[in-house]
């Protein structure tokens, strides 16, 4: 082989692959709202539906993202709001928020009227607790009906108006401070939602 025809063949190779790699990234950016649509439909929607009642549109459709802070390697962190309308009237605004609990994070998917400053529920989106022991805070109905129809200004901490399931103090905990990070979440940036 001569080197003239090896250069072509890595010329051929580069347009090729430049092409193939070009080609993907439309793909990717033509389908990306579709794809985070779906991963919402499919991971947050159970959760919402378990917090959100009365209302008459597509909460996952009627959302907005909003930067809340930075993560520990100073990339953007992005809360999605989730709005539950009837009647065009916003009546819930739900999203996730996370603590630690024992053996990691604890998602919470959390719902407030933003007319009245009431927590209309929770639910436990994601854990990895003990199995039948943390793992209860998803798994007992109870444990999450104590944060319903409470007040923000409602004392959350274990003790104060929630009792943490026993054996699983540590498991509670991470749930209360998760609904008390969305409280002050939600407080910060309500103005934004424009509700």
């Amino acid at each position: 082989m001569q080197v003239r025809e090896i250069i072509k063949m890595i010329v051929v190779l580069t347009l090729v692959a430049a092409v193939c790699g070009g080609g993907l990234s439309l793909v990717k950016l033509a389908t990306a709202e579709q794809i985070a649509y779906q991963q919402i439909k499919f991971i947050k929607e159970p959760a919402l539906k378990k917090v959100l009642t009365g209302y008459d549109n597509d909460p996952v459709t009627d959302r907005k993202d909003i930067v809340t802070g930075k993560d520990k390697k100073g990339k953007d962190v992005v809360t999605t709001f989730f709005f539950a309308k009837k009647a065009g009237k916003v009546i819930d605004v739900a999203f996730e928020t996370s603590a630690t609990g024992f053996h990691g994070e604890i998602g919470v998917m959390m719902a407030v009227n933003p007319e009245i400053d009431k927590l209309d529920g929770i639910a436990i989106t994601s854990q990895s607790e003990t199995p039948g022991v943390g793992s209860r805070v998803a798994d007992d109905p109870s444990f999450c009906a104590q944060f319903k129809d409470k007040p923000l200004t409602a004392n959350f901490s274990l003790g104060g108006e929630v009792q943490g399931l026993s054996g699983a103090t540590v498991s509670s905990t991470g749930v209360s401070n998760a609904v008390k990070t969305g409280v002050e979440t939600y407080k910060k940036y309500k103005p934004q939602l424009g509700v």
